[in-house]
């Protein structure tokens, strides 16, 4: 069972009510989705067949827990530093859309030659 994170546009397929009478095999997963509030985080269940159940995730030891959480730990560094990266992007993008807005040096450079 290893920690997995699915691209924002690839939202999981529809969960489903496992039937209680048919075996399921695939691992636990962490859904690490970022969010306009953060970064969202769930356990789920990968089955092989590649269907997405909302299930918590089981930790049979402490060793293998601990893993886990360094695992998530790794996914959500990548959430926020693509976060920050686009939010760069953008604010890049809106400066250079509107070059009219100086920064605070030029307006003073603006206002000593006026002087």
């Amino acid at each position: 069972m290893t920690s997995a994170s699915l691209p924002e546009s690839s939202p999981p397929a529809n969960p489903a009510a496992p039937s209680s009478d048919v075996p399921l095999t695939g691992r636990s997963v962490f859904m690490v989705e970022t969010v306009a509030a953060g970064v969202a985080v769930r356990p789920a269940f990968l089955t092989e067949d590649g269907r997405f159940l909302d299930l918590p995730a089981v930790f049979p030891d402490l060793s293998y827990a601990m893993a886990q959480i360094d695992e998530l730990r790794r996914l959500l560094g990548a959430h926020f530093a693509q976060a920050a990266q686009v939010g760069a992007q953008v604010i890049a993008a809106q400066a250079a859309a509107n070059p009219s807005d100086a920064s605070p040096a030029a307006d003073r450079e603006s206002l000593a030659k006026a002087a």
